[in-house]
């Protein structure tokens, strides 16, 4: 048996969701996180860490580009996310580089600058690994070779995902940070409007903190329907989510969605969202009328969630799709392969 590859990854900050992924693949390589986040290694853990200081300046965060320039010496990859804000990380592609540089994570901005900039750190990647094929077209367009691009789709490990589409419902869920762009004083402002037009049984769940927490409760007071929402503080403990889930008829964020989207397709729950904002790259996971409610305005989301609550084969259905959605073509063995292929030199076949 051959020696195991070594693999740098350069992060921010080690998130909990991220911890999956880099135990998935210190299973198959020796892996390494670099980052400047607080310490994030259990014992259960398999990956080890190093931690590095960095400074705020504006947008920016800056370190010292000759400290990360001797980290990456040794690797046989090295897996940068790709975020203009963190420059060091992407500084050493304009010099030479021992092993294989990968990208991970491509939006375009609009920004003719910054996206111009994009395309010339891209051309100088060994790979670039994408959320997902919805900017392919836009990048190979701009002179990005199809060689260099490989998907890897984000997603959040849910180990007990289950499709409970068809299980009986009683309630709206939302699940994440509590954050004024989630706009969930619009969902409350929407859901007392249709008291009286659906089942009276039908309750809204959030589950999660933050700073909106105590405005988002003087509202549903003011609006009479305090009786109706339940905040359930941060949950963590999976089975407990589960049942969460189980109950949902839809997952509601006026609001930017997230990663949120693909916990609630998880466990076979529609999204109902608006448009506009700018959402993640989970965002393109949604498809209006297969999986997801998509509203163009406040009038239009108000009639999606009327819609939802009152038509049980339609949520149903949505539902169904939602699943197989995660559970196909965003489950954590896709995401792996994606690194494994980038680490390995080849390129995705997908495109």
């Amino acid at each position: 048996m051959g020696r195991r590859k070594s693999v740098l990854i350069m992060q921010g900050e080690v998130t909990a969701y991220r911890k999956p992924v880099f135990n998935a693949l210190a299973d198959i390589y020796d892996v390494t996180i670099l980052h400047s986040g607080q310490p994030s290694v259990g014992p259960e853990d398999r990956y080890r860490e190093q931690i590095f200081p960095v400074k705020a300046w504006g947008p920016a965060f800056l370190q010292d580009v000759g400290f990360v320039r001797r980290a990456m010496k040794g690797f046989d990859a090295v897996v940068s996310m790709f975020d203009l804000r963190w420059p060091a990380f992407l500084l050493p592609l304009f010099g030479k580089c021992h092993g294989r540089f990968i990208l991970y994570g491509h939006r375009y901005s609009g920004n003719a600058l910054a996206d111009g900039l994009r395309d010339v750190l891209m051309r100088r990647a060994d790979r670039v690994l994408v959320y997902g094929d919805e900017e392919i077209g836009a990048m190979t367009a701009r002179g990005i070779a199809p060689s260099k691009i490989v998907q890897a789709p984000n997603t959040i490990d849910v180990r007990n995902h289950a499709d409970y589409s068809a299980d009986p419902k009683s309630s709206l869920l939302y699940v994440g940070r509590l954050q004024a762009r989630k706009r969930l004083d619009l969902a409350l402002r929407i859901f007392a409007g249709l008291q009286g037009r659906i089942d009276d049984a039908i309750q809204f769940d959030i589950v999660g903190t933050g700073e909106p927490e105590d405005s988002l409760r003087n509202c549903a007071l003011d609006l009479g329907i305090a009786h109706k929402v339940h905040f359930y503080g941060q949950i963590t403990d999976n089975e407990i989510l589960a049942d969460h889930f189980r109950r949902a008829i839809a997952y509601i964020s006026p609001g930017p969605v997230g990663l949120g989207a693909l916990h609630s397709f998880a466990f076979g729950v529609p999204v109902i969202t608006l448009r506009e904002g700018r959402h993640g790259p989970e965002f393109h996971n949604l498809v209006d009328g297969e999986n997801a409610l998509i509203a163009s305005d406040e009038e239009a989301y108000g009639k999606a969630v009327l819609r939802i609550c009152t038509d049980a084969a339609l949520a149903r259905r949505l539902g169904q799709k939602a699943y197989r959605r995660y559970a196909d073509e965003r489950s954590l063995e896709r995401l792996i392969g994606g690194f494994r292929l980038a680490i390995e030199g080849e390129s995705s076949g997908e495109l």
